[in-house]
């Protein structure tokens, strides 16, 4: 088997804030390079920091997390250890002007939403290049259980002239 596996209380877990963030000492934080995207008829399964009601863009620099300076720790997920409820971060907005506190309530892991964001910037591309006429559905899995999966994305598309139906990735059952 693989022999001993470590497993206990210093079992770590490192919440996203839905982007990815680098390190910029220049700009006296962690600077928001991308924030992971969704299909916006779903509204739940956003990005945390992609919350309209926060104002935050990609360019914009995390200074704090709870009150403590980003840049004083290795990495900022030390600052997102174990967190599973709210954080404030103060944020510098790129378009300049004064920076603000914000609260945002990260996710346990953001695996999921990297993989939507994929999907959804492929819908994206396919719609554009096809000019509308040409849809896109990615099949995660073909299990019974992700019958409503393909719902969801076959029946805004499927009056198009034509139709990419995408199985890269696919587990061949549920996921």
């Amino acid at each position: 088997r693989g022999g001993d596996m470590r497993s206990g209380d210093d079992n770590v877990r490192i919440a996203s804030l839905g982007g990815r963030l680098v390190r910029d000492p220049g700009a006296g934080g962690y600077r928001i390079d991308y924030i992971y995207r969704n299909d916006p008829d779903y509204p739940h399964e956003m990005s945390p920091l992609a919350d309209p009601d926060l104002g935050i863009s990609e360019g914009d620099v995390i200074q704090t997390v709870n009150g403590q300076d980003v840049l004083s720790v290795w990495d900022i997920g030390a600052l997102l250890r174990n967190q599973d409820r709210q954080v404030r971060l103060r944020i510098r907005p790129v378009a300049g002007g004064n920076p603000r506190d914000v609260m945002v309530t990260p996710i346990p892991n953001e695996s999921g939403l990297r993989y939507s964001d994929w999907e959804y910037t492929r819908r994206l591309r396919v719609e554009e290049g096809g000019e509308g006429q040409i849809g896109y559905l990615h099949l995660r899995s073909m299990g019974g259980g992700n019958i409503t999966e393909f719902y969801r994305n076959f029946f805004p598309v499927f009056n198009r002239q034509g139709l990419i139906i995408d199985v890269r990735h696919n587990t061949g059952g549920n996921i």
